[in-house]
């Protein structure tokens, strides 16, 4: 489904939606300008950094990541300008925009509807998309990362402006056996990748990112990686191929799962990955470990982290 092939009433929604959520969340300005500095080559460090450092909060979490096993460094990160050095300008933003959204959104609970695995997923989709992008060479893997982490965006959205729907939505989807977006389509009228576009365009992000979160659920699996929209598609799917689902756990349910064949790409890109999967869920913890100050929710049967007691080792270790 595009914006073309949406009613006038659904397309009223759309408009609805997109309009309250600006009003309700709006995009904190530093986010807005990390995106247009790195986005601008010409950009010097210093006012990637500028801009960071003027939020306290958000330079926090940065070096606490930067300073973290997640990414390894020897010598230690004692200010935003060496981050933006050593990890590079998107790399950066992509923290910082992460960052922002999970910090944007404060939404209700919605029984049956995680946003701890709203997350898992998200973050999972954004390295598994930041690998493929690697692999292929179809995107930066910075800009693949952001835009997987960002890719459904469009639920919480709909889940902040209508929560009954939502609610309704989900219930439908566990007393049935339809996917989030035929569900979604009976109780919305509207995907949750149109209100995630519009909302990017809102915010001003590149129109790259605007057209992966677009292009996220295409009528089969990409049978080939070429374009940044195959990346998040492919990645997507080879997340809830595990069961790794966004908001739900399908990880013991095999029934849930798509399966269609991906690209023999994808699953290279993985397997290059030292642990594979396990190793990118792991990392994914890892990341909003450090940019939510608090352990995340998982997947039940994962077993991520291993038993209890190493888990609270792992979150000593990089608090």
């Amino acid at each position: 489904m595009n914006d073309s092939t949406v009613d006038f009433e659904d397309r009223n929604r759309l408009r609805t939606i997109v309009n309250r959520t600006t009003e309700l969340t709006p995009l904190k300005a530093v986010a807005t300008k990390a995106i247009q500095l790195a986005e601008d080559e010409r950009s010097a460090t210093m006012d990637l950094a500028t801009v960071i450092s003027s939020d306290q909060a958000l330079t926090a979490k940065l070096l606490r990541l930067s300073n973290s096993a997640y990414y390894g460094y020897a010598r230690r990160i004692s200010n935003v300008r060496e981050a933006v050095i050593l990890l590079g300008m998107r790399t950066v933003r992509s923290v910082a925009i992460s960052s922002v959204i999970i910090d944007t959104f404060k939404l209700p609970d919605i029984e049956g509807f995680s946003q701890d695995l709203f997350w898992a997923h998200s973050v999972t989709v954004g390295l598994v998309a930041e690998a493929i992008a690697r692999e292929t060479k179809a995107a930066r893997p910075e800009d693949a990362f952001t835009a997987g982490v960002l890719h459904d965006v469009g639920k919480l959205a709909m889940m902040l402006c209508e929560p009954q729907l939502f609610a309704d939505t989900v219930t439908l989807i566990h007393s049935s056996n339809l996917d989030w977006a035929e569900a979604e389509a009976k109780i919305f009228g509207v995907g949750h990748h149109l209100v995630g576009a519009r909302l990017a365009q809102r915010w001003k992000f590149p129109d790259a990112l605007v057209d992966a979160i677009r292009a996220h659920h295409p009528d089969g699996p990409p049978a080939r990686i070429v374009t940044m929209n195959d990346v998040v598609a492919s990645a997507n799917l080879a997340c809830n191929r595990e069961g790794l689902a966004c908001g739900m756990d399908w990880t013991k349910d095999e029934s849930r799962r798509p399966q269609a064949p991906l690209a023999p790409r994808v699953d290279e890109a993985i397997a290059r990955v030292n642990g594979g999967m396990r190793t990118l869920e792991d990392k994914a913890r890892a990341f909003l470990l450090h940019v939510t100050a608090r352990a995340p929710g998982w997947y039940a049967s994962r077993g991520v982290f291993g038993d209890e007691s190493e888990n609270e080792d792992f979150t000593r270790e990089v608090a």
